[in-house]
């Protein structure tokens, strides 16, 4: 009840800390030390409650200031702070107030603020790319913003370069490095399986080996020579993919994220409600990435299944 620090208590008239434990009247809204109450036994103000008393907060706007220390309000001409006791510095001297971020993210919008004169360049450089009407794909800069989540920025001015630029290349280093770890975070989930299935399916010269080591019935009959030829072939199209994933990975990520925006946007035409689901659905999400570890060690499992009995030679062959 952030409202009640720095009030004074009903009972014994000594400001309200961070520290105390605050009960309120459940009447009038009068604030109280606990013990405080407890000792009076009833609030103060009980036969003004018929009467329909109400508690007011006693300071108007202009006696108050925010303490850089706690955040909360507390008399302006007071040494120390009503709330949580720390010296006020001279208000002239207070840092200027930075936007509401959580200590655990980014805040790229501020970082772009630092570059420029603009108060915000990267919303002219959206506008100056999709028009004055700022819709991308045919939607609003706002439901990109919520659904993106902290990073929006960074996306949206890679996205309004792309747009003026005429191109569909973008370099994303986190989807060239992490492959379908990156969609998987991203929650972009076509690319996601499909750049896993393709990893998958372009190790299949290393799976081929090791069935072949073991003495498995799967194995299929490649000679040395043919199985080395696949083996670069396929290494030569991982190469390849990993450009494209690099290259590719903001543009198949803004085709996924379109998607789901506009089926959102569909089902829940309340503004509010939009907004509140696009936040949930959207942003990034780390459990995904453990579903794709988990896929991962499920298919491995799965392959050992069809090893055969020789796995000495297999590991002679790999740790020998």
């Amino acid at each position: 009840m952030p409202k009640y620090y720095g009030c004074p208590c009903e009972g014994c008239g000594e400001p309200l800390t961070l520290q105390d434990d605050i009960v309120v009247c459940p009447d009038c809204g009068a604030p109280y030390h606990r013990t405080c109450y407890e000792k009076l036994g009833q609030c103060i103000h009980r036969p003004a409650h018929a009467a329909g008393y109400e508690w007011k907060f006693p300071y108007e706007e202009s006696q108050l200031r925010t303490c850089p220390a706690c955040g909360e309000r507390t008399l302006r001409d007071a040494e120390k702070c009503r709330c949580c006791g720390a010296v006020l510095p001279p208000e002239e001297q207070e840092p200027s107030p930075v936007s509401d971020t959580t200590e655990d993210s980014f805040d790229y919008s501020r970082m772009y603020r630092q570059f420029g004169g603009a108060a915000d360049p990267e919303k002219e450089f959206f506008e100056e790319a999709f028009g004055k009407e700022a819709r991308m794909d045919g939607i609003a800069r706002q439901d990109w913003l919520d659904y993106i989540g902290p990073a929006a920025p960074a996306y949206l001015a890679a996205y309004s370069r792309m747009q003026l630029q005429k191109s569909k290349i973008s370099m994303s280093f986190s989807a060239l490095l992490f492959g379908p770890f990156y969609f998987f975070y991203r929650k972009a989930w076509k690319p996601a399986f499909g750049f896993l299935a393709a990893e998958m399916l372009l190790a299949a010269p290393t799976f081929i080996e090791m069935l072949q080591l073991s003495g498995s019935s799967f194995a299929p009959a490649l000679s040395a020579s043919a199985l080395t030829v696949l083996a670069r072939v396929c290494s030569l199209l991982s190469f390849l993919l990993m450009l494209v994933r690099g290259m590719y990975g903001k543009w198949l990520y803004r085709r996924s994220a379109a998607s789901r925006i506009r089926r959102i946007q569909s089902e829940f035409p309340d503004a509010r409600q939009r907004q509140a689901v696009l936040r949930a659905q959207g942003g990034v999400s780390f459990g995904a990435v453990f579903l794709c570890i988990l896929l991962l060690t499920l298919g491995g499992s799965l392959f050992t299944l069809l090893l055969g009995p020789d796995l000495q030679a297999l590991l002679n062959a790999f740790y020998g």
